[in-house]
């Protein structure tokens, strides 16, 4: 046991100091920048090694800085990675369930607007966790599937970034739904991507989650030897949050397995987390560690004191207020959902509409311009040519913004300025070509009239020939 606990330190040990390595070279770039947005990126870097990959906290000051860059360059996109950083400080940090929802629930229709699917599923993911904090798994559950449902391609370089958030929540879900063949496939799935990504965050979910399952499926060795990596792993996770999902499993075990001295002393590390970062949800948990430690060992005044503290603390965080002000985000949510979807369907259809109605005009004007050319009998002047022919174009320019459109939007992410220049240069293409075709039709044309005014002229000719030679 000694010998793995040993490894796990020395393998722990090497993944920090490369991440350190990697964290003070950004720091280096974030120093040396002037570009905000450049900035933002680095910010955004740093705190994803520290806080996902290293099992860091996320911290006050980042979060602002984050949200002012975001204000300044006006960019929605940014707004929404902005609100996913400081609903993650107040979820996790400070354990304010409802401020965290808030503001998740703020940069999600921003991410939707910008099309960011990493976004996306990362407050989706988010959102799942203090679910999972409020004790509703169902509704956790059901945003870790929108969040799958968003998950970057698998070309994108963060696609198995956000696969091990869901990954590690779908493994949190089995296991509190006692579904232990599933919660020990995600188990494995999530140490496999966590390990290839270097997360020690994720790979100290994976150890603790795989404790439990084994110990829910009677197998009390092999859990104590994931809960003895992760006990080893814990020293190097500086989120308070972090440790939370561990204790919240390892102290129960603890008390399963008759160490109440063992889960007495996990539980006061507990409590003094939880005081140090004045975060309720720590604190709660900790108090309701302590009663039955305290009862254990029949130390009734002191178990007394923790129950009430537990109480009070159940009150502040699952108070009716709260409840209400999480129920009614979790409606606006899904009005502005449901709206979102209604608008793109009409849109959608809208589009439809337009790209028949586009056809049917070029059609129209196709058949006319033939007609005027193959007819053996109508003089065409060039007017009416150039008018068909400028009508033509226009309409094939809307025709092709039509089918376009959304691919565009995509890829300029409905940047005013950036769909203008493309349809400018859509323009500059289609205009010689126009000509070209314009230029054709007029010879064509010229053709056709001096034929007809030839045949004209011949027919005449004849008459007045048949004329004289009757006189």
């Amino acid at each position: 046991m000694r010998k793995i606990v040993f490894m796990v330190l020395l393998l722990q040990s090497s993944a920090v100091f490369a991440q350190k390595n990697t964290v003070d070279s950004l720091q280096s770039q974030l120093a040396a920048t002037k570009d905000p947005l450049d900035s933002f990126s680095i910010l955004v870097k740093i705190s994803e090694i520290n806080f996902v990959l290293g099992g860091g906290e996320a911290d006050e000051a980042t979060a602002i800085q984050f949200l002012s860059i975001a204000q300044k360059l006006h960019n929605d996109s940014l707004l929404a990675i902005s609100y996913n950083w400081i609903g993650s400080y107040f979820a996790f940090t400070k354990g304010d369930n409802t401020a965290a929802l808030e503001y998740y629930f703020k940069g999600l229709p921003l991410a939707v607007k910008a099309k960011d699917k990493r976004r996306i599923s990362s407050l989706y993911f988010d959102i799942s966790l203090v679910y999972f904090t409020l004790q509703n798994k169902e509704e956790a559950v059901n945003n870790l599937r929108k969040g799958n449902e968003n998950l970057p391609e698998p070309s994108s370089s963060m696609h198995l970034f956000m696969l091990m958030q869901y990954q590690r929540g779908m493994s949190q879900y089995y296991v509190l739904s006692k579904q232990n063949d599933s919660a020990l496939y995600y188990t494995q799935q999530l140490s496999a991507t966590s390990t290839q990504l270097h997360s020690l965050s994720f790979q100290y979910g994976a150890q603790y989650l795989s404790g439990q399952v084994y110990e829910q499926m009677g197998d009390k060795e092999m859990a104590a030897v994931y809960f003895k990596k992760a006990l080893a792993t814990t020293p190097s996770i500086e989120s308070s949050a972090g440790r939370l999902s561990f204790y919240e499993i390892y102290i129960p075990f603890l008390f399963n397995s008759g160490d109440i001295t063992g889960a007495y002393d996990q539980a006061n590390q507990l409590m003094r987390l939880g005081r140090r970062d004045n975060n309720n949800n720590i604190k709660l948990a900790a108090a309701g560690f302590l009663r039955q430690a305290f009862d254990s060992l029949h130390k009734t005044d002191s178990a007394y004191y923790y129950a009430t503290m537990k109480d009070a603390l159940n009150d502040s965080i699952f108070n009716q207020n709260n409840i209400n002000k999480i129920q009614a985000m979790q409606f606006n949510e899904q009005l502005r959902s449901m709206e979102a979807d209604a608008k793109k369907a009409e849109e959608a259809l809208q589009r439809k509409q337009n790209i028949q109605y586009a056809l049917i005009t070029l059609g129209i004007i196709i058949f006319v311009i033939l007609f005027l050319l193959l007819s053996r009998t109508i003089i065409v002047n060039e007017k009416w040519i150039s008018f068909f022919t400028i009508l033509g174009l226009l309409v094939v320019f809307e025709f092709i913004n039509l089918l376009i459109h959304p691919w565009l939007a995509h890829i300029t992410h409905e940047s005013p300025v950036l769909m203008l220049l493309a349809l400018v240069i859509l323009a500059a293409l289609l205009i010689p070509l126009h000509h070209r075709f314009e230029h054709i039709i007029k010879e064509k044309m010229v053709e056709k009239n001096k034929a007809i005014r030839l045949a004209a002229a011949k027919k005449t000719i004849e008459k007045l020939e048949k004329k004289e030679g009757d006189n």
